[in-house]
């Protein structure tokens, strides 16, 4: 399998028990130093996702927390689809988690404050994320401050891309991909798609808000690029 914005390869290490061979492309190069660090076994490449060839292909591609919606402009989103489909072949499964564009302009998913916390064994934090939400360019912005006791506060800042499910379908088939499943649980069941928000703890203040599609690579036509 093939993670694409795989951060520090947590997911791809939950998953390297039962995927024989799993890879893993970054932008940050400090995140690709730390995950070869603690993750034996797993292949990791620093890369942008819009533009980086391994030059092969995989069963498995995904594109995890909220990956996707770094590609801020529909050009990025579109060399972004063809990274995937440059390491897909005939029925590799793609999974993708894009921000919902439907839960925040047309229901309630848009907060202007969401308190977080972690609780684990190593250490405890709290966070405070502030958002702002350009409705013209369907863009979320989050500044969102760290405080672990004994510690300088740490602050963060992104950018996200919100998309609307037909753009999701859209985009995809156009990249070769045919959606197989879209949901806005994490239970997968089929609803109308607007974002159920849940009340559970939440340190990003993403949960409910996302979709989350699987699709599968058509196999190339004959005489065709595809």
């Amino acid at each position: 399998m093939l993670d694409v914005g795989c951060g520090t390869g947590r997911h791809l290490e939950a998953l390297a028990g039962t995927i024989p061979e799993c890879c893993g492309v970054d932008l940050l190069e400090s995140n690709i130093a730390y995950a070869r660090s603690v993750r034996a076994g797993i292949t990791f490449h620093v890369g942008d996702m819009r533009t980086i060839r391994l030059g092969r292909t995989f069963d498995l591609v995904t594109c995890l927390g909220n990956a996707l919606s770094y590609a801020l402009t529909d050009h990025d989103l579109t060399e972004t689809v063809r990274t995937f489909a440059a390491h897909a072949h005939g029925g590799t499964l793609l999974v993708v988690d894009p921000l919902n564009a439907r839960t925040y302009l047309e229901a309630d998913g848009f907060e202007k404050r969401i308190e977080g916390r972690v609780d684990a064994p190593e250490f405890k934090a709290t966070s405070v994320s502030l958002h702002e939400l350009d409705r013209t360019a369907r863009v979320l912005k989050r500044t969102r401050t760290w405080r672990i006791e004994g510690r300088a506060d740490v602050e963060d800042y992104a950018e996200y891309r919100l998309l609307f499910p037909e753009e999701v379908q859209q985009m995809l088939e156009t990249g070769g991909f045919q959606v197989l499943g879209m949901y806005d649980n994490r239970e997968f069941q089929c609803t109308d798609l607007t974002g159920r928000i849940t009340g559970a703890p939440d340190v990003g203040g993403l949960r409910g808000r996302k979709l989350y599609v699987v699709a599968r690579k058509l196999a190339a036509r004959p005489g065709g690029d595809g």
